[in-house]
């Protein structure tokens, strides 16, 4: 299977993230970087192989100053099945997040959002 079907499949089937964490971790990802403003998507796996993806869409505009206290609040709203996910991505662009990176190695798995002038980090439970 392909790459990209991989990928797509893990997000298809996984009911949570946790749940999609442990699915791109089987596939081999290391790691993955969202830029907030056009949701391009870089994906990172084993032995340097990557993979990049874009969609389609409005590009958001991202506020300029972080906002630590709006970035949790995004998160938890997103945790609890409050938002979609695009209502997510546009809640951290209103709350300067440029882009987010997932680290799925190591003994630390967590999400950093980050935006000019801060970032909030959130541990990933596997």
């Amino acid at each position: 299977m392909e790459l990209k079907s991989k990928i797509q499949n893990a997000y298809t089937l996984s009911k949570s993230y946790p749940e999609l964490v442990k699915a791109l971790m089987e596939i081999g990802m290391r790691s993955y970087t969202v830029d907030v403003a056009t949701g391009i998507t870089l994906y990172r796996f084993d032995e340097g192989n990557n993979s990049l993806h874009s969609v389609e869409g409005i590009p958001r505009s991202i506020k300029e100053k972080f906002n630590k206290d709006e970035t949790f609040q995004a998160v938890k709203d997103s945790q609890a099945g409050k938002i979609t996910y695009p209502e997510f991505m546009d809640a951290i662009a209103k709350s300067g997040v440029r882009f987010y990176e997932s680290t799925l190695n190591g003994d630390k798995k967590r999400v950093t959002y980050i935006g000019t002038g801060g970032y909030y980090e959130e541990l990933i439970p596997v």
